[in-house]
């Protein structure tokens, strides 16, 4: 299993200080730490998308992703998500084929659209028809990507006639990937087009998603597809210490705060903050020493048999000395355990993690 660090810039007060970064210093450490990431040994560094709320303060991944280009060398550069339900089908094409040929074919795209209600609101879209808009905005990148000339008449953009796309991919393969939750509007997507798909795992439990995981396998293989299910991935928010005391003391306040802030107003009804129930054995995130961690992790892979997890450590304000150790321990006592031969799956605390499914 590959393991990769997610950030949606955040930029929250630390609440042990009340300490703030500028915009700029927060954006400054978003790019800094991906060329370490690189240097770590993560495979994926990737960079979410958000309009007009009150925590994160990166509404465009491709051009966060293009600084981080110039820095880096190897690791997969990711979005996570594009939100290609409320973007032009067009642009989005344009932009991240740009990324892909600045960072030397290194692009994986998350699509997906908005769980929040103000890119809605301001963008003048109905929410009700993002599961339309996505699956019409798949199907025009992916052919805007793969074709040399294109003609498309659609629902929710002027149409196209003998369109070519400047500049092109630089990788031969398509580096799309559909984001999905707990529904089968995503994963039927995904299927349609033969795309790998990453659930969004971090705001409930573990469980929730076993049928998500299983259905995507179940149902490419009974749509009649020769070929093999595509890869699958998984995030969750996380930290590590070197104690699981220091973990979960410096954490906490972090984790409460990244939560209470602009939250998706749909879903299930949030109560009062049970953090010692959002890390343990039945709930979303990671949080302990390098052994927990490494353990959860395993579980979560016996449970879903997923090939990618994504680690969101930089949030709530957590300051980047704590970021980077944290990096740090991931890299020295989590990753060697997470790569083993295929079909060498099982618990964390047996010898190695799959990293295939």
């Amino acid at each position: 299993m590959e393991l990769g660090l997610i950030t949606f810039g955040s930029l929250l007060p630390d609440p042990a200080t009340g300490t703030v970064l500028t915009q700029r210093e927060r954006l400054r450490d978003v790019v800094r730490a991906a060329p370490i990431a690189e240097e770590l040994g993560f495979s994926w560094y990737t960079v979410g998308e958000h309009h007009f709320g009150d925590r994160d303060v990166i509404p465009s991944p491709a051009v966060v992703l293009a600084a981080i280009a110039e820095h880096t060398s190897r690791i997969r550069l990711a979005t996570g998500t594009t939100l290609l339900a409320n973007r032009d089908p067009v642009l989005v094409a344009e932009d991240y084929a740009l990324v892909d040929l600045l960072s030397e074919g290194r692009l994986e795209l998350i699509a997906g659209g908005s769980f929040f209600p103000e890119p809605w609101a301001v963008f003048g879209q109905d929410p009700q028809s993002k599961a339309v808009r996505k699956r019409e905005g798949v199907e025009l990148l992916t052919r805007l990507w793969r074709e040399e000339r294109v003609t498309w008449t659609g629902q929710f953009r002027p149409p196209l006639n003998e369109v070519r796309l400047q500049p092109r991919l630089t990788q031969d393969r398509l580096p799309l990937w559909i984001s999905a939750g707990v529904g089968t509007d995503s994963i039927d997507l995904a299927i349609a087009h033969g795309l790998p798909m990453v659930v969004g795992t971090t705001a409930r439990p573990p469980l929730d998603f076993v049928d998500v995981f299983a259905g995507y396998r179940r149902r490419w293989t009974g749509s009649g597809r020769p070929d093999a299910p595509g890869r699958l991935g998984a995030a969750s928010h996380a930290f590590v210490a070197r104690t699981s005391q220091a973990a979960r003391s410096l954490w906490r306040d972090h984790i409460n705060s990244y939560l209470s802030v602009n939250t998706p107003s749909h879903g299930p009804a949030r109560g009062p903050f049970d953090f010692d129930a959002y890390i343990g054995a039945d709930g979303p995130a990671l949080c302990g020493s390098p052994a927990e961690v490494l353990d959860k992790l395993g579980r979560l892979h016996e449970l879903w048999g997923h090939d990618l997890h994504l680690l969101a450590i930089d949030i709530g304000g957590v300051p980047y000395a704590d970021v980077h150790t944290a990096m740090e321990l991931v890299a020295s006592d989590v990753l060697p355990h997470l790569t083993g031969p295929a079909g060498a799956a099982g618990r964390a605390s047996t010898p190695a993690v799959s990293a295939g499914a």
